[in-house]
C-alpha cells in the first residue's frame, strides 16, 4: 500500500447541513418576496376604499347642492357596496347669512378598525333670496 502525501480523496456531493441551509435561505427569501406582494395588494385595497369613500362623499355634495339641507345633524348608509359605508352630516345655519355650514363625513369599516374622509364646506341656502 503506498501512502499518498498531500492528497487527498474527494466526496462528490453535498452534505445534508448544507442542503438544508440553503433549503432555509432560499425560503426565508421567498417568504419576503410574498411578503411584499400581500403589503402591495392590501395598498390596493385601502386606495380603493378611500376613492370609493371620495365619490360617494362627491356624490352627497351634489345631492345636498341640489336638494338643499335643514339645521340639523344626520346619518345615513349607501345603498351601493353592500351598505359598508356610511355617512354623517352636520348642517348648521349661519346667521344672517344665505349661507349653511356643512360638514359631512363618510365612514366605512375596515378589517383592522374604522376609516373615514371628511369636508367641511358652505352650501347656499335654497330657500334664500338672491
Amino acid at each position: 500500500m503506498m501512502l499518498l502525501i498531500g492528497k487527498r480523496k474527494r466526496n462528490k456531493g453535498f452534505l445534508l447541513v448544507e442542503v438544508m441551509v440553503s433549503i432555509s435561505i432560499l425560503s426565508i427569501g421567498l417568504l419576503l418576496v410574498l411578503n411584499s406582494f400581500f403589503r402591495s395588494i392590501k395598498a390596493v385595497e385601502v386606495s380603493r376604499d378611500y376613492f370609493k369613500a371620495g365619490l360617494l362623499l362627491e356624490n352627497k355634495i351634489y345631492e345636498l347642492l341640489n336638494k338643499g339641507t335643514e339645521e340639523g345633524v344626520w346619518e345615513g348608509s349607501f345603498d351601493d357596496f353592500n351598505k359598508r359605508f356610511s355617512w354623517n352630516l352636520d348642517a348648521r345655519t349661519i346667521e344672517e347669512s344665505p349661507l349653511n355650514e356643512i360638514n359631512l363625513k363618510v365612514s366605512w369599516g375596515g378589517k383592522d378598525k374604522e376609516k373615514d374622509i371628511s369636508i367641511s364646506t358652505y352650501i347656499k341656502d335654497v330657500n334664500a333670496g338672491p
